[in-house]
Formats: structure tokens, sequence, C-alpha cells
């Protein structure tokens, strides 16, 4: 996972403009022994949510949790990374990223991965158009976790709402 990190932040994340490859499984965990689909846990303690993160955002994970954007940093932290995460505004009953409005600056969110718990702050939050994805980019020298879900609720997609969070390094 560190390799296809540096791997993606020195091509400058390629494809990360196509909205096809946002779905595409970069990395096989079973082919690392894994018997699960699941690469960690996001726990949001404002919002009351403890969600699966599953690797590619097909529908099928973002059904059942918060999913890693391919061609964004792999969920494990680190120098010159950006773990993307979409998450529905609320699906088939489960309320997944509903209330990520109550998110305010300096709030914590958690991320715990297969060997570590990161702890994020809350540094900006934003609403952006579906097509505005230099957000989403790696920033030098940055540890970052963003995550994303559709605005307003219901709307059916019409902008995306964005938090960006800076790794803690202070509290790990």
């Amino acid at each position: 996972m560190r390799t296809y990190n540096d791997q993606i932040y020195q091509e400058a994340q390629p494809g990360q403009f196509a909205a096809e490859p946002f779905t595409a499984q970069v990395l096989d965990l079973q082919s690392f022994g894994l018997e699960t689909e699941v690469v960690g846990v996001l726990e949001i303690p404002r919002m009351e949510l403890i969600e699966p993160v599953f690797l590619g955002a097909t529908d099928a994970h973002l059904n059942r949790g918060a999913a890693q954007l391919s061609f964004s940093s792999m969920p494990i932290g680190g120098l010159n990374t950006n773990c993307v995460i979409a998450g529905h505004r609320g699906w088939l009953g489960a309320l997944h990223f509903r209330h990520i409005e109550l998110l305010k600056e300096g709030d914590k969110i958690y991320l715990t991965n297969l060997w570590d718990r990161l702890v994020y702050r809350v540094e900006e939050i934003m609403i952006i158009n579906p097509w505005d994805l230099n957000h989403l980019l790696i920033q030098p020298g940055h540890d970052r976790l963003t995550l994303v879900t559709c605005h307003p609720y219901g709307s059916g997609g019409r902008y995306r709402y964005v938090v960006v969070c800076e790794r803690n390094t202070k509290e790990d």
C-alpha cells in the first residue's frame, strides 16, 4: 500500500479525473491473505458513525459502508497522501454520511486500518461541483483524509459536500 501511495504521488495521480476508475479496486486484499473486503473502519464521533471502509467506490461497497476512491491514497496515512473516502447520504435505511453537515472544523475523525488507528482533524468544509476534483488531489507535504458525499441531501448529486482533514500526529 505504501508503494502504491508513493507511485500515485510521483505520477500525479494518473486517471484521477476519469469517473470510471473511482470504482476500481486497485489492490486485491485476498492476494495478501485477507478474507475480507474491508480495509479499515471510519469513526466519526460527532456523527455517531462507525462505517467499514472498502477499496474502490463500487455501488456494492457504497451500499455497505464507505469506500476509498481509486487513484486516491490508500487509507494508511503518510506524507504526500490524500485518502478520499466517499459515502452515500443515506441508503436503504442506513444513515452512512447523512449527517455530514454536523461536522465542524477541529472535529476529530478516526481511521483504523489493518495496522494502525490514525487520527485526523477537520480542517476545511466546502461544497463543490461534481467535476471540480482539484480538492481531491494529494497536496505535497500533507497527510490528508477527505470525505465526499452528494449535496444537498436528496438532490441526486447536484453538488459534492467535501470535508478535508489533516492528520493529527500528536495523538497517534
